[in-house]
């Protein structure tokens, strides 16, 4: 089981059908492009970027272009089925989501290694609730990673 399909519950199989039904129930059409995709984020580990994401599904489905597989991501998370996390520096991670209004997990990424490491989806949700109670401001966790050391950085001796 993968990371992220492990954070669905879901082996990755389960996790595409899952993914797929998700669009089936929205009347959206089911591409070669985007069950390629969904598979590749349901079968690769860790928190892929797209040109990682374009690598995978290009050696799976060498006549789907780059260019196709970045719209195809930016579709899927338009419509809640992938969730893209900026980790810093501009860059992009994407996973499968199963609830757009609830994140299985979120992120934080060390500083010094670059390491990235799954929360708990709902370790926010005080802060959420608070900022939208006390200013009227709607926080979307999910979608930014958290900056910090992780332990190993932290136990090396300067």
């Amino acid at each position: 089981m993968t990371a992220h399909a492990h954070a669905l519950g879901m082996r990755p199989r389960e996790a595409v059908e899952a993914v797929l039904g998700l669009l089936r129930a929205q009347g959206q059409r089911i591409t070669g492009a985007r069950t390629a995709v969904v598979e590749a984020l349901a079968h690769i580990g860790g928190h892929p970027s797209a040109d990682e994401l374009v690598d995978r599904v290009r050696r799976q489905h060498p006549t789907i272009h780059r260019a196709t597989v970045y719209r195809t991501l930016d579709t899927l998370a338009d419509l809640g089925v992938v969730t893209h996390v900026r980790v810093g520096d501009g860059a992009s991670t994407y996973h499968l989501a199963l609830d757009a209004t609830r994140p299985s997990h979120l992120h934080a990424k060390c500083r010094d290694c670059g390491r990235i490491v799954d929360l708990p989806g709902d370790l926010l949700d005080r802060v959420v609730d608070r900022l939208a109670r006390e200013r009227d401001f709607a926080l979307d966790p999910a979608h930014v990673a958290l900056s910090g050391r992780c332990r190993a950085c932290r136990d090396v001796p300067s």
